[in-house]
């Protein structure tokens, strides 16, 4: 069995489709069914149920599906620790984020300190988080779900408060503060129905007896604050941009009581490179003058 078969059956059971997977492998189809047959022939069982074009991984297949994946989670620990031993100073680093707003500051920051350091990000649905399993490839996620998985280790960075932004001129506009209920009959703008924050948000206003009468759903934060800035409707944001930077007007939620900790988490067990230990503490390190999280409750979290 070779490595070439592996990553070419992953792909395969990925994308479900011989020719798209030859794409993103930039081999010829010809060229992978020979290989996804000599594995299948290796192994002495079929892995795929094949109907036209479309191809789907059958129970054998999904076995060895799970395994394959450990081998390559693996294999590539071992390639970032024999990176460390020799003395690179490159790096790369996977992360997986709620979204970038509370991480686009500091990563500039770091990047301009450390050009050696590449980055792989994407962002987390809700499927992510319960199929952690899938994404064993993550060093550090970085969000205000949390995990609660055993096996992980986090880091509690800031208490965020939530507000509710509307726009100048809006019956709320000169309000100081806002209680929840006053606003569910209002239309919301926010995230898609698959987010964490969206999560997050509705539980909070399932919290005082309402579901959000959402008129438009996005992955973009900026996308949000330019609906509510047009009159789309109103947003449950966090608080880490200013009411001068948003031109909106940031309304304190206090019933409920809305707020976020934004944590970084990693796995226990994880091999973290020389880069990933760098990150980890220039990013403890720059948040730890925000707003703070108890040191009882710090304490918690990291037992957990």
């Amino acid at each position: 069995m070779e490595l070439l078969q592996l990553k070419y059956f992953l792909t395969v059971a990925k994308l479900e489709h011989m020719t798209n997977a030859a794409q993103e492998l930039h081999v010829s189809q010809p060229a992978l069914s020979r290989t996804i047959h000599r594995l299948e022939e290796d192994l002495g069982v079929p892995l795929f149920e094949r109907q036209g074009r479309q191809i789907r991984l059958n129970p054998f297949g999904k076995a060895f599906e799970a395994k394959a994946k450990a081998a390559m989670h693996l294999l590539e620990e071992g390639r970032r620790e024999i990176e460390d031993l020799s003395g690179l100073k490159q790096g790369r680093i996977h992360l997986a984020m709620m979204n970038m707003e509370q991480m686009r500051k500091p990563l500039q920051i770091f990047l301009a300190e450390h050009s050696e350091v590449n980055f792989h990000m994407f962002q987390l649905s809700i499927e992510d988080f319960e199929n952690l399993e899938l994404k064993r490839e993550v060093d550090f996620y970085l969000t205000s779900m949390p995990i609660y998985q055993e096996g992980f280790i986090e880091i509690p960075l800031v208490r965020e408060k939530l507000y509710l932004v509307v726009p100048h001129g809006h019956k709320y506009a000169n309000r100081k503060s806002i209680h929840l209920s006053e606003v569910s009959e209002e239309a919301f703008v926010g995230y898609k129905e698959n987010s964490p924050l969206r999560l997050m948000n509705d539980r909070l206003c399932a919290h005082v007896g309402f579901r959000p009468k959402m008129v438009c759903e996005t992955e973009d934060p900026a996308s949000i604050i330019d609906l509510v800035r047009s009159g789309f409707g109103v947003a449950i944001i966090g608080g880490c941009r200013s009411e001068e930077e948003l031109n909106l007007v940031k309304l304190p939620i206090v019933d409920p009581i809305g707020e976020r900790i934004f944590r970084i988490t990693w796995r226990e067990n994880r091999y973290l490179s020389r880069a990933a230990i760098v990150f980890r503490d220039f990013i403890v390190n720059y948040f730890k003058d925000e707003e703070p999280v108890g040191n009882t409750l710090r304490k918690a979290l990291m037992l957990r």
